[in-house]
Formats: C-alpha cells, structure tokens, sequence
C-alpha cells in the first residue's frame, strides 16, 4: 500500500506482462470518517480477498491428537490382531476360524480404504481451505487421517471453531 485517503487507497503493483510497477487506485465507498475507521475496513477487504480465492479466514496452525483418534487406532489394531495373530493367541479361536479369509482381507483392507477415501475427500480440501502451508503440520493432519480417519477430520473442525471464536472475540474488540 503506497497511501490512503478517505476516499481511496492507492496500492502498487507489479504488471504480470511489462513487469513494472503501477499504482493502481482502489476507491473506497462509503469514503471513511476517520483514521480509526481504516484499520478495520482494511482489516475486512483483507477478508474479502482470502474468501475471494476460496480460502477461509480461520487458519489452524496446530496438530492436537484426542481421545476419538487413540479409540479408532486401538479398534483397527485389535482386528489386525484377531485377524493376523498365530491361533494359540487368539481368544474365542474356533469363531475366528471359521470366518472365510476373503472376508478378513476384506475386512482389514477396509480402513485402509476409507482413510484414504477420508484424507483425499476431506482432509486436503480443509487444509487448503485453512491454510496450512506448513509442510510439517500438512504432514501430521494427512497421517492422522490416513491412520484414524474421521476422528483427526473432526479435531481439525473443532479446532477451527475455536479459531473462528477467537477471532470473531478480536473483531468485537475493534
């Protein structure tokens, strides 16, 4: 931003095609009342512009692991166990023993699946959509998904509201 006035806010820009700097004006209506009043309006077409590109404001900058995540895994593990494990180690093995092996391979290919399903549908599009650009952080929501499934998707979500709590708490104050 090169200057404001009450009635436009001149910012400079680099052309995509001469590759020189132009000052393009941007008229602001209503003009503004006061110097006060530009922090935020600027505040807010800043807004404009993230949700313009499809993006949101609430941003996620953290990974928290939770108590649905740990039940998801602890469940998958189990069935890897009664389907996997030697026979001597498996309890109730006469009803295991019965059930065809296509349904267990069927059965243990499943999670895998719909984990994949789940981060490929909705755990990328959210952390688009929030913009997690951290390589580490993107690394750790995409294997807890792949790992966990629908439980890490809805920690994300969580934590997104108590962004959007946060921030809407920060705009009141202005």
């Amino acid at each position: 931003m090169v200057g404001i006035t009450n009635k436009e806010m001149d910012i400079e820009v680099l052309s995509n095609k001469s590759k020189e700097k132009e000052i393009v004006h941007i008229p602001l209506d209503p003009p503004l009342m006061n110097a006060k009043e530009a922090r935020a309006r600027l505040v807010n077409m800043t807004w404009e512009a993230i949700e313009g590109l499809g993006m949101s404001r609430y941003q996620v900058n953290i990974y928290q692991f939770d108590v649905q995540q740990a039940f998801t895994i602890f469940a998958c593990l189990c069935m890897y166990y009664v389907f996997l494990a030697p026979k001597e180690y498996i309890p109730y093995e006469p009803f295991f023993a019965s059930i065809d092996p296509f349904f267990k391979i069927f059965c243990m290919s499943l999670p895998v699946f719909a984990h994949t399903l789940e981060n490929q549908l909705f755990m990328v599009p959210l952390l688009k959509k929030h913009r997690v650009r951290s390589r580490k952080l993107r690394s750790k929501w995409i294997f807890a998904c792949l790992v966990s499934g629908g439980p890490a998707i809805a920690r994300f979500k969580k934590l997104v509201a108590q962004e959007k709590q946060r921030l809407d708490e920060e705009m009141k104050k202005l």
